[in-house]
């Protein structure tokens, strides 16, 4: 589906090969002999393969590739008043360059050649003003065509830039929670492994208890790993929230949240966006913020989602650190954003994301 868009995008040269149809007008105000048909149909087939020859390439081959057009033009216009297509199709393919002083001499030629073709060989002179019409429409209109074109790639280009940086930014996120996991949860298993075998002997109770303790400290870790590497994809925003909430209770952080339950409508896509913003919030929060208190409110403004989470800790939040810019830039690929600010006494960190608003049948149309 997105080739056959492409194809037929006006942006795109492809769609003016329809173009070649007025070619058959010619043959309607004087009919061809069998050889001039056969000759303006092979001669036809050689120039779309001309043509998509230089389309594709875009570079110096346009200029030869328009010559030989233009010299179809006049083999044909003598036979032919549909030959006058190719000057217009020549215009068109120069008409997608940059505009240059070779360029622009290069028009010229073509406009002084296919206006004394056809006011030549055409019974009246408006057949050479409606071919020179036509040639300056078709030359501007490919490059306005062009430049949309250009700036639908430089687009394209930015949001795949932005989805790789969000995914090695997620890599990095996993690769550091591991290694924050890791090492802590190895070192405490070590230690009490050591303990319980210097106790099996003397204290079998306190061994059992460490061997214990080491079974729920492994038990806990490898559900942080899933969490870790799995992330937050596919999870409700509300969920996401309440878990956060969760989480900073147990780190001894009150926790306020606002809006959960509002959050059910939005797609997964901007849901899991949202959940991952809050999972990096609250692990900041826990780690670098002491904070005592937070708040997480979840909210719709028109067609916009946005969630804000506050903390009364030491503020200073690095925004270009590795988590934040890495959900800045999967933000700014759905076309959301992400701000990061002090609070409003001037203590702790605001942190603000925004995203287009989509419902689930929304969502799951496209």
């Amino acid at each position: 589906m997105i080739a056959l868009r492409t194809l037929i995008s006006p942006n795109r040269p492809w769609i003016h090969l329809l173009y070649l149809g007025m070619f058959f007008f010619g043959w309607l105000y004087l009919p061809p002999t069998r050889l001039e048909a056969a000759l303006g149909l092979v001669s036809m087939a050689g120039f779309i393969g001309l043509y998509v020859f230089a389309m594709r390439r875009m570079d110096w081959t346009v200029y030869p590739a328009a010559l030989i057009t233009s010299l179809l033009g006049l083999l044909l216009v003598p036979q032919t008043l549909g030959g006058g297509v190719y000057f217009v199709f020549a215009a068109a393919m120069l008409g997608r360059l940059d505009w240059t002083l070779r360029l622009w001499a290069a028009m010229a030629l073509l406009a002084v050649t296919g206006i004394s073709a056809i006011w030549i060989h055409a019974p009246t002179p408006l057949f050479a003003l409606a071919l020179a019409g036509l040639g300056a429409m078709a030359a501007g209109g490919s490059m306005i065509a062009a430049r949309h074109e250009r700036e639908a790639d430089q687009a394209e280009e930015t949001r795949s830039r932005a989805a790789r940086e969000g995914a090695e930014a997620e890599r990095q996120r996993i690769a550091r929670d591991l290694h924050d996991l890791l090492g802590q949860t190895l070192s405490t298993v070590t230690l009490k492994a050591e303990i319980a075998e210097r106790l099996l002997g003397q204290d079998a109770d306190r061994a059992l208890t460490e061997l214990r303790a080491i079974q729920t400290i492994s038990r806990q870790a490898l559900a942080d790993m899933r969490e870790a590497v799995i992330g937050l994809r596919g999870r409700k925003l509300g969920e996401a929230m309440s878990e956060g909430a969760q989480r900073l209770a147990d780190a001894g952080v009150s926790a306020r949240l606002d809006g959960a339950g509002d959050a059910a409508e939005l797609s997964d896509e901007v849901s899991t966006a949202l959940a991952m913003v809050v999972r990096e919030a609250v692990t900041n929060i826990i780690r670098h913020a002491d904070a005592g208190d937070a708040e997480l409110v979840f909210s719709r403004q028109g067609d916009v989602a946005c969630l804000a989470i506050e903390d009364d800790g030491r503020g200073d939040a690095d925004p270009s650190g590795g988590g934040l810019s890495g959900l800045r830039a999967r933000l700014e690929a759905l076309g959301g954003a992400l701000d990061v600010a002090a609070g409003n006494d001037g203590r702790g960190t605001v942190l603000t994301a925004t995203l287009p608003a989509l419902t689930q049948s929304i969502g799951a149309q496209q």
